[in-house]
Protein backbone atom coordinates (compact mmCIF):
# COMPACT_ATOMS: atom_id res chain seq x y z
CA UNK A 1 0.00 0.00 0.00
CA UNK A 2 1.24 3.29 -0.73
CA UNK A 3 0.68 5.97 1.95
CA UNK A 4 1.11 9.78 1.24
CA UNK A 5 1.69 11.91 4.23
CA UNK A 6 -0.06 9.55 6.73
CA UNK A 7 -0.57 10.72 10.20
CA UNK A 8 -1.70 7.27 11.02
CA UNK A 9 0.05 4.59 12.75
CA UNK A 10 1.79 3.11 9.55
CA UNK A 11 1.71 -0.56 11.20
CA UNK A 12 -1.54 -0.74 12.07
CA UNK A 13 -2.19 -0.39 8.71
CA UNK A 14 0.01 -2.53 6.98
CA UNK A 15 3.26 -4.51 7.53
CA UNK A 16 5.32 -2.26 5.31
CA UNK A 17 4.57 0.74 3.61
CA UNK A 18 6.07 2.94 0.98
CA UNK A 19 6.34 6.73 1.92
CA UNK A 20 6.54 9.09 -1.10
CA UNK A 21 6.01 12.75 -2.17
CA UNK A 22 3.04 14.52 -1.12
CA UNK A 23 -0.33 13.56 -2.84
CA UNK A 24 -2.09 16.61 -4.82
CA UNK A 25 -5.16 16.49 -7.01
CA UNK A 26 -3.67 17.62 -9.61
CA UNK A 27 -1.35 14.64 -10.25
CA UNK A 28 -4.18 12.55 -9.94
CA UNK A 29 -7.46 13.92 -11.72
CA UNK A 30 -7.70 14.41 -15.75
CA UNK A 31 -8.44 18.02 -15.55
CA UNK A 32 -4.83 18.11 -13.68
CA UNK A 33 -6.35 20.57 -11.02
CA UNK A 34 -6.62 20.74 -7.31
CA UNK A 35 -4.61 20.91 -4.09
CA UNK A 36 -3.62 18.60 -1.62
CA UNK A 37 -4.82 16.15 0.82
CA UNK A 38 -4.15 15.66 4.90
CA UNK A 39 -2.91 12.27 4.02
CA UNK A 40 -3.86 9.26 1.12
CA UNK A 41 -3.78 5.86 0.68
CA UNK A 42 -3.60 3.60 -2.39
CA UNK A 43 -4.68 0.31 -0.88
CA UNK A 44 -3.23 -2.81 -3.46
CA UNK A 45 -5.76 -5.56 -1.81
CA UNK A 46 -9.58 -5.89 -0.80
CA UNK A 47 -8.36 -6.47 2.57
CA UNK A 48 -5.88 -3.46 2.70
CA UNK A 49 -9.01 -1.32 1.11
CA UNK A 50 -11.05 -2.45 4.14
CA UNK A 51 -8.56 -1.98 6.50
CA UNK A 52 -7.84 1.56 5.57
CA UNK A 53 -11.41 2.85 5.47
CA UNK A 54 -12.19 1.10 8.85
CA UNK A 55 -9.66 2.97 10.26
CA UNK A 56 -10.42 6.02 9.10
CA UNK A 57 -13.88 6.05 9.98
CA UNK A 58 -12.98 5.07 13.59
CA UNK A 59 -11.32 8.60 13.76
CA UNK A 60 -13.71 10.05 12.34
CA UNK A 61 -11.77 11.32 9.47
CA UNK A 62 -13.92 12.97 6.67
CA UNK A 63 -12.96 10.60 3.32
CA UNK A 64 -12.66 10.64 -0.13
CA UNK A 65 -12.29 7.77 -2.53
CA UNK A 66 -11.21 8.47 -6.07
CA UNK A 67 -10.53 5.66 -9.09
CA UNK A 68 -8.90 7.05 -11.84
CA UNK A 69 -9.80 10.58 -11.22
CA UNK A 70 -11.50 11.27 -14.27
CA UNK A 71 -15.08 12.88 -13.44
CA UNK A 72 -13.30 15.05 -10.64
CA UNK A 73 -13.00 18.52 -10.00
CA UNK A 74 -10.75 19.23 -6.52
CA UNK A 75 -10.73 22.61 -5.25
CA UNK A 76 -7.61 24.80 -5.04
CA UNK A 77 -7.31 24.74 -1.51
CA UNK A 78 -7.10 20.69 -1.26
CA UNK A 79 -9.27 18.60 0.96
CA UNK A 80 -9.16 18.75 4.44
CA UNK A 81 -9.26 14.73 5.09
CA UNK A 82 -7.88 11.41 3.89
CA UNK A 83 -8.00 9.79 -0.25
CA UNK A 84 -8.39 6.31 -0.67
CA UNK A 85 -7.43 5.94 -4.28
CA UNK A 86 -8.74 2.55 -6.03
CA UNK A 87 -6.50 2.73 -9.07
CA UNK A 88 -4.24 -0.04 -7.96
CA UNK A 89 -6.45 -2.20 -6.50
CA UNK A 90 -6.83 -3.73 -10.49
CA UNK A 91 -7.27 -7.51 -11.23
CA UNK A 92 -9.63 -9.45 -12.83
CA UNK A 93 -11.14 -13.32 -12.04
CA UNK A 94 -13.37 -15.61 -14.76
CA UNK A 95 -16.21 -16.90 -12.63
CA UNK A 96 -18.00 -18.64 -15.32
CA UNK A 97 -18.36 -18.50 -18.94
CA UNK A 98 -19.66 -15.21 -19.11
CA UNK A 99 -19.00 -13.63 -15.44
CA UNK A 100 -15.77 -11.34 -14.66
CA UNK A 101 -15.12 -10.19 -11.37
CA UNK A 102 -13.09 -7.13 -11.71
CA UNK A 103 -11.64 -5.38 -8.73
CA UNK A 104 -12.45 -1.61 -8.21
CA UNK A 105 -9.33 -0.44 -9.48
CA UNK A 106 -9.18 -1.98 -12.64
CA UNK A 107 -9.41 0.32 -15.99
CA UNK A 108 -11.19 0.14 -18.22
CA UNK A 109 -9.25 -0.31 -21.09
CA UNK A 110 -7.84 -3.26 -19.26
CA UNK A 111 -10.99 -4.70 -18.84
CA UNK A 112 -11.73 -4.49 -22.93
CA UNK A 113 -7.93 -5.98 -23.58
CA UNK A 114 -8.74 -8.97 -21.34
CA UNK A 115 -12.46 -9.36 -22.94
CA UNK A 116 -10.99 -9.24 -26.04
CA UNK A 117 -8.41 -11.85 -25.94
CA UNK A 118 -10.69 -14.34 -24.65
CA UNK A 119 -13.76 -13.14 -27.02
CA UNK A 120 -15.64 -12.00 -24.55
CA UNK A 121 -17.98 -8.99 -26.13
CA UNK A 122 -20.88 -6.85 -24.43
CA UNK A 123 -18.52 -4.34 -23.29
CA UNK A 124 -17.29 -2.58 -26.58
CA UNK A 125 -19.70 0.89 -25.81
CA UNK A 126 -17.22 1.51 -23.19
CA UNK A 127 -14.15 2.26 -25.20
CA UNK A 128 -12.04 4.89 -24.60
CA UNK A 129 -13.96 5.93 -21.21
CA UNK A 130 -10.56 7.18 -19.04
CA UNK A 131 -12.15 5.22 -16.03
CA UNK A 132 -11.77 2.69 -13.56
CA UNK A 133 -14.19 -0.30 -13.28
CA UNK A 134 -15.39 1.05 -9.59
CA UNK A 135 -15.28 4.81 -10.96
CA UNK A 136 -17.55 3.95 -14.26
CA UNK A 137 -19.76 1.37 -11.77
CA UNK A 138 -20.54 4.63 -9.31
CA UNK A 139 -21.29 7.13 -11.94
CA UNK A 140 -23.10 4.65 -14.28
CA UNK A 141 -21.05 5.51 -17.54
CA UNK A 142 -22.15 4.80 -20.70
CA UNK A 143 -22.46 6.39 -24.55
CA UNK A 144 -25.08 6.30 -27.15
CA UNK A 145 -27.93 4.93 -24.45
CA UNK A 146 -25.76 2.05 -23.17
CA UNK A 147 -24.36 2.21 -19.68
CA UNK A 148 -22.58 -0.06 -17.65
CA UNK A 149 -25.22 -0.82 -15.45
CA UNK A 150 -26.50 -3.10 -18.47
CA UNK A 151 -23.70 -5.19 -17.46
CA UNK A 152 -23.51 -5.12 -13.47
CA UNK A 153 -24.66 -8.48 -11.50
CA UNK A 154 -23.81 -6.84 -8.43
CA UNK A 155 -21.18 -4.37 -6.29
CA UNK A 156 -19.40 -5.46 -3.03
CA UNK A 157 -18.83 -2.20 -1.20
CA UNK A 158 -17.84 -1.69 2.60
CA UNK A 159 -19.07 0.66 4.57
CA UNK A 160 -18.00 -0.66 7.94
CA UNK A 161 -19.23 -3.74 6.95
CA UNK A 162 -19.02 -5.60 3.54
CA UNK A 163 -22.23 -5.54 1.47
CA UNK A 164 -23.12 -6.69 -1.82
CA UNK A 165 -25.62 -4.80 -3.66
CA UNK A 166 -27.12 -6.88 -6.78
CA UNK A 167 -28.16 -4.62 -9.84
CA UNK A 168 -31.54 -3.64 -8.74
CA UNK A 169 -30.22 -2.69 -5.12
CA UNK A 170 -27.72 -0.07 -6.98
CA UNK A 171 -30.71 1.74 -8.41
CA UNK A 172 -29.08 2.39 -11.36
CA UNK A 173 -29.93 5.88 -13.46
CA UNK A 174 -28.65 8.15 -16.23
CA UNK A 175 -25.30 8.53 -14.52
CA UNK A 176 -26.23 7.74 -11.40
CA UNK A 177 -26.71 4.82 -9.06
CA UNK A 178 -27.04 4.23 -4.93
CA UNK A 179 -22.85 4.26 -4.57
CA UNK A 180 -23.09 8.07 -4.90
CA UNK A 181 -26.00 8.53 -2.20
CA UNK A 182 -23.50 7.07 0.37
CA UNK A 183 -20.39 6.78 2.13
CA UNK A 184 -19.27 4.04 1.01
CA UNK A 185 -16.23 2.00 -0.67
CA UNK A 186 -16.55 0.07 -3.92
CA UNK A 187 -14.41 -2.81 -4.13
CA UNK A 188 -15.51 -4.74 -6.82
CA UNK A 189 -17.87 -5.40 -9.53
CA UNK A 190 -19.24 -8.57 -11.25
CA UNK A 191 -20.06 -8.29 -14.90
CA UNK A 192 -21.66 -10.32 -17.42
CA UNK A 193 -20.70 -10.76 -20.78
CA UNK A 194 -21.16 -12.83 -23.92
CA UNK A 195 -19.39 -15.35 -26.31
CA UNK A 196 -18.00 -13.18 -29.18
CA UNK A 197 -16.34 -13.14 -32.44
CA UNK A 198 -13.29 -11.20 -31.98
CA UNK A 199 -13.81 -9.95 -35.26
CA UNK A 200 -16.83 -8.67 -33.98
CA UNK A 201 -15.48 -7.57 -31.41
CA UNK A 202 -12.76 -5.50 -32.97
CA UNK A 203 -15.41 -4.11 -35.31
CA UNK A 204 -17.70 -2.62 -32.13
CA UNK A 205 -13.89 -1.60 -30.64
CA UNK A 206 -13.26 0.32 -33.73
CA UNK A 207 -16.77 2.19 -34.14
CA UNK A 208 -16.76 3.60 -30.56
CA UNK A 209 -13.18 4.68 -31.26
CA UNK A 210 -14.56 6.50 -33.87
CA UNK A 211 -17.02 7.75 -32.06
CA UNK A 212 -14.86 9.47 -29.66
CA UNK A 213 -11.90 10.75 -32.32
CA UNK A 214 -14.07 13.81 -32.42
CA UNK A 215 -13.29 14.45 -28.57
CA UNK A 216 -12.05 17.62 -27.39
CA UNK A 217 -8.39 17.13 -26.69
CA UNK A 218 -6.54 18.64 -23.50
CA UNK A 219 -7.24 18.31 -19.68
CA UNK A 220 -11.06 17.85 -18.60
CA UNK A 221 -13.44 15.51 -17.05
CA UNK A 222 -15.67 14.80 -20.21
CA UNK A 223 -18.95 15.90 -20.44
CA UNK A 224 -19.32 18.41 -17.60
CA UNK A 225 -23.34 18.18 -17.29
CA UNK A 226 -25.96 15.81 -18.23
CA UNK A 227 -28.16 15.60 -21.16
CA UNK A 228 -31.66 17.27 -20.42
CA UNK A 229 -34.78 14.82 -20.86
CA UNK A 230 -34.72 14.69 -24.56
CA UNK A 231 -32.33 17.20 -25.70
CA UNK A 232 -28.47 17.83 -25.51
CA UNK A 233 -26.58 20.10 -23.43
CA UNK A 234 -23.82 20.14 -25.47
CA UNK A 235 -26.46 21.56 -27.71
CA UNK A 236 -28.07 23.68 -25.38
CA UNK A 237 -24.51 26.10 -24.31
CA UNK A 238 -23.78 26.52 -27.78
CA UNK A 239 -27.57 27.81 -28.51
CA UNK A 240 -26.54 30.24 -25.59
CA UNK A 241 -23.78 31.00 -27.49
CA UNK A 242 -21.45 29.65 -25.09
CA UNK A 243 -18.59 28.11 -27.23
CA UNK A 244 -15.17 29.52 -27.21
CA UNK A 245 -16.08 31.17 -23.60
CA UNK A 246 -13.11 31.56 -20.95
CA UNK A 247 -13.13 32.97 -17.70
CA UNK A 248 -9.46 32.77 -16.33
CA UNK A 249 -7.58 30.10 -18.22
CA UNK A 250 -10.54 27.35 -18.46
CA UNK A 251 -12.79 27.85 -21.45
CA UNK A 252 -15.73 25.74 -22.95
CA UNK A 253 -15.04 23.83 -26.08
CA UNK A 254 -15.47 25.13 -29.96
CA UNK A 255 -15.38 21.37 -30.44
CA UNK A 256 -17.81 20.31 -28.11
CA UNK A 257 -20.00 22.64 -25.65
CA UNK A 258 -20.05 20.29 -22.85
CA UNK A 259 -16.27 20.53 -22.39
CA UNK A 260 -15.02 22.62 -20.21
CA UNK A 261 -10.90 22.85 -20.69
CA UNK A 262 -8.40 23.45 -18.14
CA UNK A 263 -5.91 25.52 -20.45
CA UNK A 264 -3.61 26.54 -17.26
CA UNK A 265 -6.32 27.88 -15.20
CA UNK A 266 -6.88 26.85 -11.66
CA UNK A 267 -10.11 25.01 -9.98
CA UNK A 268 -11.94 27.71 -9.37
CA UNK A 269 -12.00 29.12 -12.47
CA UNK A 270 -13.23 25.91 -14.01
CA UNK A 271 -15.81 26.02 -11.07
CA UNK A 272 -16.96 29.25 -11.76
CA UNK A 273 -16.76 28.64 -15.65
CA UNK A 274 -19.67 26.18 -15.17
CA UNK A 275 -21.38 28.13 -12.96
CA UNK A 276 -21.55 31.21 -15.76
CA UNK A 277 -22.83 28.34 -18.51
CA UNK A 278 -25.83 26.62 -15.82
CA UNK A 279 -26.97 30.35 -15.14
CA UNK A 280 -26.62 31.41 -19.25
CA UNK A 281 -28.45 28.22 -20.27
CA UNK A 282 -31.57 28.63 -17.15
CA UNK A 283 -31.53 32.36 -18.56
CA UNK A 284 -31.79 31.72 -22.26
CA UNK A 285 -34.21 28.30 -22.17
CA UNK A 286 -35.15 27.88 -18.30
CA UNK A 287 -33.29 24.93 -18.37
CA UNK A 288 -31.33 23.83 -15.08
CA UNK A 289 -28.58 21.57 -16.62
CA UNK A 290 -27.18 18.99 -13.87
CA UNK A 291 -23.19 18.52 -13.39
CA UNK A 292 -21.53 14.76 -13.82
CA UNK A 293 -18.38 16.13 -12.38
CA UNK A 294 -18.40 15.41 -9.05
CA UNK A 295 -16.81 18.46 -6.45
CA UNK A 296 -14.00 17.91 -3.61
CA UNK A 297 -13.05 20.43 -1.20
CA UNK A 298 -13.74 24.03 -0.71
CA UNK A 299 -14.88 26.29 -3.31
CA UNK A 300 -15.68 30.22 -3.33
CA UNK A 301 -19.22 30.74 -4.41
CA UNK A 302 -19.97 32.45 -7.88
CA UNK A 303 -22.39 34.97 -8.20
CA UNK A 304 -22.27 35.65 -11.75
Amino acid sequence: MLLYKSGINSGVLCAEMDRVSAFTFSKFTTYGLGGGAREAFFPKTVREAKNVYRILSEQGKSIEIIGNGSNILASDKGFDGAVISTRIMSGIVRLSDNRLLCLAGTKISCLLKYCKDRGLGGLEYLYGIPATVGGAAFMNAGVSGKAISDNIVNVHIYDGHSKVLDNKSCNFGYRRSTMRDIKALILSIILKTCPCDVKDINEKLSYYNNRRCGLPKGKSCGCVFKNPSNDSAGRLIEAAGLKGMSLGGAYVSCEHANFIINGGSSAQDVKDLIAYVKARVMEKFGVLLEEEVVYIGDFNDFNG
